[in-house]
């Protein structure tokens, strides 16, 4: 098949790398596809390193009738049979191409309020929910359920498993071997609640010394909160206990060198990538109840899970983690066996692809 993928997206997220893995995938596995986006994104620049073929239009207004016009000739000319968009406006450049028969997917991961009911219902073939509740929330604002079907998180588990080298990681930031390690990934936003996890991490640290804090991730656009919550770091004097580490490219190791992984979000969250990578590292979550968390994350099965915006309940259940051996084994094992079955990449390609091809 051939298959475009287009994101109007400048920034860089969880959102933004499924795209990219999905789009190189697809040129691995006998098919051909194209990534759509600006040339000035984070997509168009990490994209092409990760190997995606990575074409250049300027995605960030959406009625420039120039660009629509532009990418329905691609499409003619390279014969695609299906175009899966993942933001708003390249949904609404496509418009003109879906006019003309060239199927439509359009990809939504986010549990945002949603805006543009008449834009599902009409402007588009089908649409790829990356988590229930986001079905849910279509449905409840008047999609037909049928017009919409659930492909969720998946995981390379060749890169995230238990063997995983990390120990470098323990020279480079001096970590003990008796030191306990709790890490949060994902961009510093307000809705990552990283400001949550960095207050439980203050009130363990009151009790217990021996525990290494990360927030692996960067601001993107806005900066302030990342520089509020090293100002903060340094307020409390846990200099040498909390590490914000900036973007890496190195998650499968950070997320094997994890005692457990947090998931702090307080909103616009579906399932979430980091939980699926720390399940296939053979590691358990302490995850907020917020989006499509749950779905994956099963209180006392194979996670722990709080309340958002609590970090009193963050500690507990984190502690209570560290503190229980047995409890964290139960958790681990769990994980690992829900990641094996049910959440590898090439599952959820398998779904992806079984959808494209009923059109």
């Amino acid at each position: 098949m051939n298959i475009l993928h287009t994101e109007c997206s400048m920034n860089w997220g969880g959102q933004e790398f499924r795209t990219a893995l999905e789009a190189v995938y697809l040129n691995q596995h006998g098919h051909k596809s194209w990534l759509l986006c600006h040339s000035n994104s984070q997509l168009y620049k990490k994209g092409k390193v990760l190997g995606a073929n990575v074409i250049a239009m300027d995605l960030t207004r959406s009625w420039r009738v120039d660009i629509a016009i532009r990418i329905l000739f691609f499409c003619l000319k390279n014969r695609v049979n299906v175009i899966n968009t993942h933001g708003s406006n390249d949904s609404t450049l496509c418009l003109i191409s879906y006019f003309f028969s060239i199927p439509l997917v359009r990809s939504r991961q986010i549990t945002n309020p949603i805006k543009k009911i008449l834009a599902y219902k009409y402007g588009c073939t089908h649409i790829i929910a990356a988590a229930h509740i986001i079905k849910k929330n279509l449905v409840s604002a008047g999609i037909n359920k049928d017009k919409i079907t659930v492909v969720g998180e998946g995981v390379d588990v060749n890169e995230f498993n238990p063997a995983v080298d990390s120990a470098y990681l323990r020279t480079e930031f001096a970590l003990a071997d008796s030191d306990d390690v709790v890490v949060n990934i994902g961009m510093i936003r307000e809705d990552k609640g990283q400001v949550y996890f960095l207050e439980a991490a203050r009130i363990i640290l009151a009790q217990k010394k021996s525990i290494k804090f990360f927030i692996i991730g960067e601001g993107t656009d806005n900066k302030n909160l990342e520089k509020q919550l090293h100002a903060l770091i340094k307020q409390y004097g846990l200099e040498k206990n909390i590490f914000i580490t900036g973007y890496r490219e190195d998650i499968a190791a950070f997320t094997h060198l994890a005692d457990l992984v947090v998931v702090a979000s307080i909103g616009t969250e579906a399932q979430s990538r980091v939980v699926p990578q720390a399940f296939a590292t053979h590691k358990t979550v302490v995850s907020t109840d917020t989006g499509g968390l749950t779905e994956l994350v099963k209180n006392e099965y194979n996670g722990l899970v709080i309340p958002p915006k609590n970090a009193a309940a963050m500690a507990a259940a984190v502690l209570r983690i560290l503190d229980d051996p047995q409890l964290k084994q139960k958790l681990e094992n769990n994980a690992l066996e829900l990641a094996k079955h049910s959440l590898s990449f090439d599952t959820m390609m398998a779904n992806t692809l079984k959808l494209y091809e009923s059109f």
